[in-house]
């Protein structure tokens, strides 16, 4: 099982938008990205965190799953990334994991959840473009 596949299985639920929800639960219930447009950084500019080596996420971003992450090795930084962008809660999280070379470089490749995509790319317009560049 190739890493994408391993992550979609950890995480399968909220890949969709209510995705196994019933239509009245989906009415009453927040949706799980509801105030992640609050915490999104101010710029990609301002995403600061490693370009490379072995990184090792803290529980509160990595609390399910692998925490080490060899960034040079290409399917382990598809984890890293998808782990940080689905679990940060904090801008802080975000500015200080998140590296702006490497999620330009993976960004189209990422299996994201449609609201998170939506979130990040209507916040950061240069996300979309990259995504479009590789169709």
């Amino acid at each position: 099982m190739d890493a994408f596949s391993a992550f979609e299985l950890c995480h399968a639920d909220g890949m969709g938008e209510n995705e196994g929800v019933s239509t009245q639960s989906a009415v009453s219930l927040p949706s799980r990205w509801a105030g992640t447009a609050r915490t999104l950084p101010p710029s990609l500019s301002s995403l600061n965190g490693p370009d490379g080596g072995v990184v090792d996420l803290p529980s509160d971003i990595a609390w399910s799953g692998r925490t080490r992450f060899d960034l040079s090795d290409r399917d382990q930084r598809y984890l890293f990334h998808m782990t940080v962008l689905t679990s940060a809660i904090t801008t802080e999280h975000y500015t200080q994991w998140l590296n702006a070379d490497l999620l330009r470089s993976d960004w189209a490749r990422l299996r994201l959840p449609r609201v998170l995509r939506g979130l990040w790319q209507e916040r950061f317009p240069e996300l979309a473009a990259a995504v479009a560049r590789s169709a």
